[in-house]
């Protein structure tokens, strides 16, 4: 039989006194562990929205979207409805300074502002965004960049474009340096005003469009509050979240994409404009609009291959009639318009050229018999 060991010497804990000499050497009292279910609660801070229902100040969140998608069109959209404090589309954006980090190719990004600036009336003389041109390690330069941003006053947004642009590692898979440079976009957020950080990022290799997250797999996304992801479909954009978001649902965002061709101060050394890309938030109206006008093309295209199934993209949009301003076949369009037809498996791709899927016979026989000789009926 064993006996229960005791021992006189043991005191149960007890708070020491709160007045008294004693107390006053110790200092005030260590607050206990243990909170009170009110206690807990009371440290509830509530959601500080910059773009209502989506993006939170002091939250940081990456963008991700393969190349050509247009991210980079659709975040200085986005900066400059903040930076006037006007709606995107429906939902309310909240005024506020923006700093831009243009690290991946500014020329470009200068050209788009200006377009930008021209299309929606505003003055980049006024318009409080901000930006810094160029690649350079941000630990380095954070003091200075944070006296700057105090000096201007606290900002609402903070924009970093691109990710990769801004890595200070040696190694782009190596999980520890992805994962520590994920923090250190995130302390952004610790700059003055308690901005809201949103990262371009480029995704993993090879991702299909319902993998879109950043580069650096999970080591990176365990870092960022959610992951925006873009994805493009002909001249638009749509903006939803995959992975991992913090905060509620919301529906996706459509922004269209339209080439700006006459800007003012967009010009060679000859006098000849320089086209650059714009977005533009779309209303319901507008999105209905485009689905319609896609749909008119995929089936233009599916009458054209039934007569020429092995003819070249080239050829497609010519007899389309689908050209771009110079007068070029417009090969893009048609390949995107391939690609979608494809994935409704309404087509299949042979050795040399297309043919149509059971579904797809089906879906040209349903088409009006009076449109089926071309595609400018």
């Amino acid at each position: 039989m064993v006996e229960e060991a005791t021992n006189t010497n043991i005191v149960p804990w007890a708070p020491p006194p709160s007045d008294g000499p004693e107390a006053k050497k110790r200092g005030p009292p260590t607050p206990p562990l243990i909170q009170s279910s009110a206690a807990f609660t009371r440290d509830f801070i509530p959601p500080d929205y910059l773009v209502d229902g989506i993006l939170q100040r002091r939250f940081c969140y990456s963008l991700t979207a393969k190349t050509g998608t247009g991210k980079t069109a659709v975040l200085l959209r986005v900066s400059a409805h903040v930076a006037l404090g006007r709606a995107i589309g429906s939902i309310q954006v909240e005024q506020g300074k923006v700093l831009y980090f243009a690290g991946e190719n500014p020329d470009d990004i200068r050209m788009r502002w200006i377009g930008l600036a021209q299309d929606r009336g505003f003055d980049d003389e006024e318009i409080q965004v901000h930006f810094i041109p160029g690649t350079f390690k941000i630990s380095a330069m954070r003091a200075r960049i944070t006296e700057e941003m105090r000096c201007i006053g606290g900002f609402a947004l903070v924009v970093v474009d691109t990710s990769a642009a801004y890595f200070e590692g040696d190694e782009s898979n190596s999980n520890s340096q992805m994962a520590a440079h994920a923090r250190m976009l995130r302390s952004l957020c610790e700059m003055p005003g308690g901005p809201c950080v949103v990262v371009a990022c480029h995704p993993v290799k090879n991702a299909g469009g319902d993998n879109l997250v950043p580069y650096g797999g999970g080591a990176f996304l365990n870092e960022v509050d959610g992951n925006l992801a873009a994805k493009r479909s002909d001249s638009s954009v749509a903006v939803h979240w995959q992975e991992k978001f913090r905060g509620p649902d919301f529906t996706e965002i459509l922004f269209g994409l339209r080439t700006a061709a006459r800007v003012d101060r967009l010009k060679d050394s000859k006098g000849r404009f320089l086209p650059t890309v714009i977005s533009y938030p779309m209303g319901d109206d507008a999105q209905e609009e485009m689905a319609a006008r896609t749909r008119t093309q995929e089936d233009d295209l599916l009458r054209v291959l039934v007569q020429m199934p092995e003819a070249s993209q080239a050829s497609l949009a010519t007899a389309l009639g689908w050209l771009m301003r110079d007068g070029k076949p417009y090969k893009v369009l048609v390949a995107r318009a391939l690609k979608s037809l494809e994935g409704a498996k309404l087509i299949k791709k042979e050795r040399d050229g297309y043919s149509l899927t059971a579904n797809g016979e089906k879906a040209y026989a349903s088409l009006k018999p009076k449109s089926r000789g071309g595609s400018n009926d």
